[in-house]
């Protein structure tokens, strides 16, 4: 795993690039090199008591693959197929051609950890495999990969809801010991006082970053408990809820004519105005400063809820 400290984007000269993010639940590292390397050095994969889950941007035309000192594999992966491996074995590769993937290391403890939350019976561990197409780990890559490059003010909530996701999915549908999903009638909703601490926490810190854990922590619940638990109540995840929260508090901003649209971007916890003008104008349908003149049309029902599994 990536230590905490670790920056955000890590940048490597051609013809490798590396960009990289580090969560509560993973880490996440994109690695891109272009062109044919057919002396290329073999790569021992460091150990870890952790998962690997490699995806496929593009055509992985040529490697070779050792397991426990073992040549297991020669030859290449198609474009969107996935790997997953165990680090606690000794795995080595050879890249005989360019390739450009994502990997995800997630740590056994946590995967155990969440498994205890969502399963009656929690894996006890994952399906190792190769060559994998799993269509829905396909949006859940692609939804993480702007992160990959940006981190953005405000990122965090979406952040920790998509890696949520990945993990469960991961657990549903590789876990060994044909896990059984907790019934919907443990999941329930939120208790008025619960909901009323999550509201007061989000109002309070509109402002500031914070996390999924931060909120279900004044609720007193778990990460994953209270995303569900959330979900149930309101019909909305919370990243989309408390996203709703700071549009509707940027429009009471902006009918204050002596602040600018950059002073209302970072009082509702927007990376700056760019960021708040994109978020608004998906929302709403028209610019913050459209709005404020009053020249846009009816706000029109939000249209993208970011509804994950």
């Amino acid at each position: 795993m990536l230590a905490p400290d670790t920056p955000l984007v890590a940048a490597s000269p051609s013809p490798i690039r590396i960009t990289s993010l580090h969560t509560p639940l993973l880490s996440a590292l994109r690695v891109q090199h272009r062109g044919e390397q057919a002396d290329a050095d073999v790569v021992h994969i460091p150990n870890a008591d952790s998962y690997c889950v490699i995806y496929q941007l593009e055509a992985f035309p040529s490697h070779r693959l050792w397991l426990n000192h073992k040549l297991v594999y020669s030859g290449g992966h198609a474009r969107h197929s996935m790997a997953l491996t165990d680090l606690r074995n000794e795995y080595a590769c050879q890249a005989l051609s360019g390739f450009d993937n994502v990997r995800l290391q997630i740590r056994r403890d946590t995967l155990t950890e969440l498994g205890d939350e969502l399963f009656v019976r929690p894996p006890a561990s994952l399906a190792l495999d190769r060559g994998i197409e799993d269509l829905t780990m396909r949006p859940l890559i692609q939804a993480l990969m702007p992160s990959l490059v940006r981190r953005e003010r405000g990122d965090e909530l979406f952040i920790d809801h998509l890696t949520l996701a990945i993990a469960a999915h991961l657990m549903r549908r590789y876990g060994r010991s044909g896990s059984l999903p907790a019934p919907y009638t443990t999941r329930g909703k939120l208790t008025q006082s619960q909901f009323a601490c999550a509201d007061e926490f989000v109002r309070a810190h509109l402002s500031q970053p914070f996390s999924l854990s931060d909120i279900a922590r004044c609720s007193g619940m778990s990460r994953a408990t209270f995303a569900r638990s959330f979900k149930q109540t309101t019909g909305m995840t919370p990243f989309a809820w408390v996203r709703d929260r700071r549009i509707e508090h940027a429009k009471r901003l902006l009918r204050q004519p002596d602040l600018t649209v950059s002073e209302i971007s970072a009082e509702c916890g927007f990376a700056d105005q760019g960021h708040l003008s994109r978020v608004f104008t998906q929302a709403v349908g028209v610019s913050p400063s459209t709005w404020r003149a009053g020249k846009g049309h009816e706000d029109r029902q939000y249209r993208d809820r970011r509804r994950l599994p």
